[in-house]
């Protein structure tokens, strides 16, 4: 703190600008408030964010700055990381469809599911695992993308690949474990349920099942916001292993689990309208497609549209749920380890790092 003469007011206790004084003291001659009211406190903003603690005003403000000022190491980087990764179920579909499997007919249709053709063949499996792969890439690299975009500086899909590269097996490891964690506590109501429910009674095995299952889903989502949803920006941006960014993300998210969880929850709710959204002109062209068009024709229609869907729906919502976790780690290292100024000096052009 600034030293003051002996009964003047230290400057951090009256509005910013005015000069120390006595508590009854004017402003000194010529002095001027600042621009919006001798409260305004100014905040730095080198780039899409405000370097102090955010609200969820301005975590979503800056996810859209974000793909603003930066489409294409965001949109164009999540299209084309998500086409690429679609071409190997797309040409595993031309295969099937080469050898008659793909055939969208009365033997496929019959179940009434319009998804008949994807769940026969595998086809629809598959495209749901390389699109989660390519989530987990692009995750990497968005997140540095945003951090980048925080000190105001633009990043090409170059540099991005170049700084995560080296990351992408942690980030797969970080997402099995979550698959895997997920699985079991999901899986061992359910076989639980149905065990007792085939030994002793349908009604039992739904009294043990049922409760078991609610209890594992609310376990479930409080591992999910307290270790990983931070877990993945730390692994890039730290450069740390997988079970480090998991302390990391726990640490963090201490005392904050309600917050980081509605964020995310308004924020999930909010993608999946505007993905349903997006999918319903490939969801109408494949059931009308596939119903139009018989045998192999019709397959394929339907396949591809899903394939499509998942490209322009990925590119447009990932960056925006990506860019919003990134922000919120940020967001959590500025409130509990004064993380805004090293990215002030960072912003000005002094070393500093995320670590």
């Amino acid at each position: 703190m600034t030293d003051v003469p002996p009964g003047w007011t230290p400057p951090g206790q009256q509005p910013p600008g005015y000069p120390p004084g006595p508590p009854s003291a004017p402003p000194a001659a010529g002095y001027a408030p600042p621009p919006g009211g001798p409260w305004f406190v100014p905040v730095h903003k080198p780039g899409v964010v405000a370097l102090r603690p955010l609200r969820l005003g301005d975590l979503y403000d800056g996810a859209f700055q974000t793909i603003r000022r930066n489409p294409k190491a965001m949109v164009g980087l999540a299209f084309g990381v998500i086409a690429l990764f679609m071409v190997v179920p797309a040409v595993l579909s031309l295969v099937l469809a080469a050898f008659g499997q793909l055939s969208f007919g009365s033997r496929l249709s019959g179940s009434g599911d319009p998804l008949g053709p994807l769940v026969a063949t595998g086809a629809g499996y598959l495209g749901t695992l390389f699109g989660a792969l390519a989530t987990v890439v692009l995750n990497g690299m968005l997140v540095h993308v945003v951090a980048q975009a925080v000190l105001g500086r633009k990043t090409t899909i170059a540099e991005a690949w170049q700084a995560t590269r080296g990351r992408l097996l942690r980030l797969v490891g970080l997402t099995l474990l979550n698959g895997v964690l997920g699985t079991v506590l999901l899986g061992v109501p359910v076989a639980l349920g149905v065990l007792v429910g085939s030994t002793v009674g349908t009604a039992q095995g739904f009294l043990v099942g049922v409760p078991l299952l609610l209890a594992a889903v609310v376990l479930l989502v409080f591992l999910q916001v307290r270790f990983f949803q931070l877990a993945a920006p730390a692994l890039v941006l730290e450069r740390i292993g997988v079970f480090a960014a998991l302390g990391r993300a726990s640490r963090l998210s201490r005392r904050q689990w309600w917050r980081l969880f509605g964020i995310m929850l308004l924020t999930t709710v909010v993608v999946g309208v505007v993905g349903q959204i997006l999918g319903i002109p490939f969801a109408l062209a494949g059931g009308v497609g596939s119903v139009a068009l018989s045998g192999t024709g019709g397959g394929l229609l339907l396949v591809f549209s899903t394939y499509a869907s998942q490209i322009v729906v990925g590119a447009v919502t990932t960056p925006f749920t990506s860019a919003v976790v990134a922000l919120q780690y940020i967001d959590q290292r500025i409130r509990k380890e004064g993380l805004d100024v090293q990215l002030i000096a960072a912003s000005q052009g002094q070393p500093a790092e995320m670590r």
